[in-house]
């Protein structure tokens, strides 16, 4: 079937790049096995195709033709057995399945440790398979995952969720999973350090792995029409300097900034960047 970019050769030579890129980062996330994965995969209920990485997240999600990637947030949050249900129950209100969805972003009370984030990501990976959204060893779904620094949940909660519904135009819409600064070893970017010059080594790494990871799939920044940006220790001198020249067009649409950090303890920065024509506000 046609995907929106269409580029299947250039989603290939993405896969065989993935493993320099995302295997690493992902051992101390998941530890999930990656031997040989297929080009795309193919969630056939709910009209995408997936860029395969690990059993926590993928790495990207592109809808069939005549679909489109909506975005959900939820008002308030909801913790996670809760936001579920809320989910389940919104898309069968809407007439589709669950494996409609293609995009979760959650909250947690703080930073923690990889041994602990592991043991965090087990029933999260449950949930997904009772979703039939894990295709063998590989999640269907892109996931970001942040610790707010101010106002932190009690407990896990989500915060917005993603999923493809039948299009209302031709736009390109996708989404992209969250990418902290956390290098290809799994280790923090410029390590115990908030500097300036430290601060932009980390803003300038997740800025290159999600701008590298729109390329493989056969977009551009100039495809983004949502960006968000995750960090609490100030960067003003970095807008002008690092940040907007390197997202470009997709700077006419805003930045969205949150207050928060990625859900490992020393790390500053998360990335995350979608295509859309529809985002909604979802009050719980």
């Amino acid at each position: 079937m046609t995907t929106a970019a269409g580029m299947t050769s250039t989603r290939r030579r993405f896969l065989q790049q993935l493993s320099l890129l995302a295997v690493p980062l992902l051992v101390p996330y998941a530890r999930a096995a990656r031997v040989n994965p297929p080009a795309m995969l193919e969630v056939e209920a709910g009209h995408y195709q997936v860029v395969p990485a690990g059993q926590v997240f993928c790495a990207g999600v592109l809808p069939m033709e005549g679909f489109e990637v909506v975005h959900a947030l939820l008002r308030p949050w909801l913790p996670l057995a809760q936001g579920y249900a809320f989910i389940e129950g919104y898309l069968k209100s809407l007439g589709l399945p669950i494996q409609a969805v293609c995009g979760m972003e959650l909250r947690v009370p703080a930073p923690m440790t990889f041994e602990a984030f592991r043991t965090f990501n087990g029933p999260y990976v449950e949930q997904l398979r009772k979703w039939d959204l894990v295709l063998g060893n590989y999640s269907a779904v892109c996931r970001t995952n942040v610790a707010p620094a101010l106002h932190p949940p009690s407990e896990a909660a989500v915060h917005a969720f993603s999923y493809v519904a039948p299009a209302t135009g031709k736009t390109i819409t996708f989404c992209v999973s969250g990418t902290a600064d956390i290098n290809p070893q799994g280790r923090v970017v410029a390590p115990g350090s908030t500097s300036p010059a430290a601060m932009k080594e980390k803003i300038q790494f997740v800025l290159q792995v999600i701008g590298e990871r729109l390329s493989e799939m056969g977009l551009e920044w100039d495809d983004v029409t949502h960006t968000d940006f995750y960090f609490a220790v100030d960067a003003p001198d970095l807008w002008g300097s690092t940040i907007l020249p390197a997202i470009g067009n997709a700077a006419l649409g805003g930045v969205r900034l949150h207050y928060a950090r990625p859900p490992i303890i020393g790390a500053e920065v998360e990335l995350e960047a979608r295509g859309l024509t529809r985002e909604l506000t979802l009050r719980t």
